[in-house]
């Protein structure tokens, strides 16, 4: 058994003893579909220099997060320090600052404090965290509703990047029910045949994902640190769905910068790639 299947303790930098539970999914993931995903990963890791690189990141991520939200330091957690964490956080580090402003530093912290160590239920603490953040009254319904599934994103890594063992990542990407899409659906068997996947978007299905790709890894040999190779999996089979969403339209180098590099979009999903200009990719949010 994978050792991040072990129910945390407090001393391990996680928030309690919490545990997310893997439930049951209503479709059949394809080992086929893994095998083959997996193979042209290792082949790009191979290309581009190996996983190591990935490995340190995510942990400098980790440990970014971990000491910033620890019970102890929360008090001191301000708008400058939640703008660091921020910029790792991709699918949110462009929407989000603007309701993070208007809320102010004292309700965030609060907002914080209650995701990570609150009493409620895991998935009622990400929506709480969500609906305690205000959005411009000026968006129209379909971008305030893009600010809200983007600030959803930046609780899914507060929670997963502060303990990634005791939490699967979250985050649409990895999986998104309102849009039956993400990298959990790449794996269904026959998913290419399906117009809708109910996977269902409680915390348990994510870590049900996490678990069997884990499984999978184990049976290939590969049992390092599987809490982040796993989110690396997870990543490049969905850049390699963007890619071929996208083949031919010149959007995936659009939005996420050079096609030569298979792993390019890989880093930006993980949040550990590195900005191209000086300037805040956060606050440009309010320009």
């Amino acid at each position: 058994m994978l050792w991040f299947k072990r129910r945390p303790d407090a001393a391990s930098g996680g928030g309690g003893t919490e545990s997310v539970e893997p439930v049951g999914l209503a479709v059949e993931l394809d080992p086929r579909v893994f095998g083959m995903k997996f193979r042209v990963l290792l082949e790009a890791l191979s290309e581009g220099g190996g996983i190591d690189w990935f490995l340190a990141a995510l942990a400098a991520k980790n440990t970014l997060f971990a000491e910033a939200l620890a019970p102890g330091a929360l008090s001191q957690l301000d708008l400058g320090k939640v703008e660091i964490l921020l910029e790792t956080v991709m699918p949110a580090r462009k929407r989000v600052w603007p309701s993070l402003v208007a809320a102010g530093e004292e309700p965030v912290r609060a907002a914080i404090q209650e995701l990570l160590y609150g009493k409620a239920p895991l998935q009622a603490r990400m929506e709480a965290f969500v609906a305690a953040l205000p959005v411009a009254p000026d968006l129209d319904n379909k971008a305030a509703k893009t600010v809200r599934r983007a600030l959803g994103d930046f609780a899914a890594e507060l929670l997963h990047f502060r303990s990634p063992v005791q939490y699967p990542l979250m985050t649409r990407w990895v999986w998104d029910q309102g849009t039956h899409a993400g990298a959990l659906r790449e794996l269904v068997k026959g998913g290419d045949a399906l117009d809708k996947v109910e996977l269902g978007s409680e915390p348990g299905v994510y870590e049900a994902g996490r678990q069997w790709v884990a499984d999978r890894m184990a049976e290939q040999g590969m049992y390092r640190e599987p809490h982040f190779i796993v989110d690396i999996f997870l990543a490049h089979a969905y850049a390699d769905y963007m890619r071929a969403l996208s083949s031919g339209m010149g959007l995936l180098n659009a939005d996420f910068g050079g096609k030569n590099d298979p792993l390019e979009v890989v880093r930006k999903l993980l949040g550990i790639d590195q900005p191209r200009r000086t300037e805040s990719r956060v606050k440009k949010a309010l320009h």
